[in-house]
This record gives C-alpha cells, structure tokens and sequence, in this order.
C-alpha cells in the first residue's frame, strides 16, 4: 500500500505552486497544431474526416476537455472544505493540506474558464458546453461521502495519466496546451495523494450499512457522469459540424460521435477507474462483492450503444 502524508503534500504543495497569468503568459493557441493527443479527442478513430479536418475537432476538443475538468472541480472544491472541517482541531497538517486543495480547485476552475475564452476566440465563436455544474454538483455531494471520494480519487490519477501519456513526451502538440496541463499535473499529484489518505479515514470508521450505500451511490454517480460525458460529445458533434463548415451525412455524424463519446469514456471514466494507484485504494476498501457490482456498472458503461441524438436546438 503506498504512504503518503499530509506534511509532505503541503510541503510539495507550496514548491509546485504557479499563477494562471503566469501559466497562459502572452502565447496563444497555435491553429496549425493539435491541441488534444488523438486518444483524448478520439480524432483518431474518425474516417469521414482529412487529417485538416482532424486537427481542428482537437481545437474543438480542447474547449471540451477544459471545460469538462472545470465542471467536474465544482463539486470536489466544496467536498474538500467539508473534509478539512471535518480535521480542523484534531490535525493542523490536515487541515492545512486540504484547505489547501480546495483553493487550489478554485483556481483551476478560474483557469479552465480562461482556457474556454481562448479556444472560443480562436475559433471565433463560443462553443456549444454543457451546463448545470451548481445544479449537478448539489447533487454530487449529495450522495455518500466515500462515494464522492472515490470518484474524486478516479478523476485525480486519470488527470496524472492523460499527461504523462499522452502529453508530456508529445512534440507536435501545441506547446500551451502541454504547459497548462504540466502545471495542472504537478497540483493535482498532491491531491491523489490527499484523496487517498482522506478515502482510508473515512472508510476505517464506516460501517457496513454505509460502506454498501458507498457503492450504490458510487455506481449512480458514474452513470451521472456517463450522462454529462454524452451531452457533451453531441455537443460536439455540433460544434465540429460549425468550425468546419459543413453538414454531416447521417452516417457521418453517427461516425463522428461513436468516436467521441469512446474516448470520453476512456478519458473520464475508464482512465480513472483502471489506473493502478486507484485500484489499490479501491481494492483495500471493498469486498469481492462491491468490486464485481461497481466493476460491472463501469463495464456496462463503456459498453458500445446507439445515441439518441437530441440536440437542444
């Protein structure tokens, strides 16, 4: 089992630390390069579209990515608060590194806004986004605490994994986007860390009433996101369909969001609920039964379905 502390995530903490107008200075996105790898805009697996046509859904898909880290950091910056209260008087360094989370979620949330602006100026119109992120994230903290955690938990390695994967080593990708991402990375290893330390507490005191209600809203709140990720990849279908200045053909927009939704999937949920550090806090917390219902919950999801296409308008 790894050790972490919460001495030691602060400390790193406070050495990594940067400013957004830092992080986005004065360069801007470069339209003559991707701005998401292939696997995370799932450009890859689309064949209606030229390689031209394929480096701008990326530009697209940055608008999405960004955004959909934003909205899901509007629930976890309040879920820190609520922990840290929960230390406040019994561990300083808790306490600390936890408040300290979730000002750091709130930064984030700012620079994914700015992102937004950016993309929507390069492109020269807004980008159809989902919303609801107050809305969605009442719901969220609604539902068991451990729950929350290990979603949160998911959503931290898989951010530590899109980069190093994906994006660090990559020298065709547009150079802001592997800058905003680098220093996204470096704050959000310190809160992996944190949601495992805080995932062990709550746990070790739960009981068994509670620990089956974790899953089954764990479940809920998997298949929540699930929802989100395939409003968001209409959407996009949408706005790709704008930026190119074209209308698709039925078995090219049926092409075009079989692919995106996939590499949502991967990206928001499969990525998370896979990845190696997760696992070993899942595993250490659950029984046989609960890892066989959450882990066929996840398969059903990435499962390939028709979309219903419901445009807002």
């Amino acid at each position: 089992m790894a050790t972490y502390s919460y001495g030691g995530c602060i400390e790193q903490a406070y050495r990594v630390n940067w400013k957004i107008k830092d992080v986005l200075g004065t360069v801007d996105f470069d339209l003559s390069r991707p701005w998401l790898p292939a696997d995370l805009s799932g450009s890859a697996g689309i064949f209606c579209l030229n390689p031209e046509e394929k480096r701008k859904l990326t530009h697209v898909e940055m608008g999405a990515y960004a955004h959909l880290f934003g909205f899901l950091e509007t629930f976890i910056a309040p879920l820190m608060v609520d922990l840290a209260l929960d230390s406040e008087g019994e561990d300083r360094q808790a306490f600390e590194a936890l408040t300290n989370f979730a000002s750091e979620e709130v930064k984030h949330m700012h620079l994914f806004r700015e992102v937004s602006r950016r993309v929507d100026g390069r492109l020269g119109f807004p980008l159809k986004l989902i919303d609801g992120q107050s809305e969605v994230a009442r719901a969220v903290l609604s539902k068991n605490k451990g729950a929350v955690l290990l979603l949160t938990s998911a959503i931290e390695w898989f951010t530590q994994h899109h980069y190093i994967s994906s994006m660090n080593h990559s020298d065709e990708l547009d150079p802001l986007t592997r800058e905003i991402f680098r220093c996204h990375w470096m704050e959000e290893a310190q809160h992996a860390r944190l949601d495992h330390l805080e995932a062990l507490r709550l746990f070790k005191d739960m009981t068994t009433i509670e620990r089956e209600e974790t899953f089954e809203d764990l479940v809920w709140l998997l298949a929540t996101l699930d929802g989100l990720l395939e409003q968001q990849a209409i959407l996009d279908c949408m706005n790709l369909g704008r930026y190119l200045g074209r209308t698709f053909t039925e078995q090219e927009r049926s092409e075009v969001l079989e692919s995106l939704l996939k590499a949502k999937r991967h990206c928001f949920i499969e990525s998370g609920v896979t990845h190696p550090n997760f696992l070993e806090l899942f595993l250490s917390v659950t029984t046989s039964s609960q890892q066989m219902r959450v882990q066929g919950a996840v398969g059903l999801l990435l499962q390939k379905r028709p979309i219903q296409w419901n445009p807002s308008d």
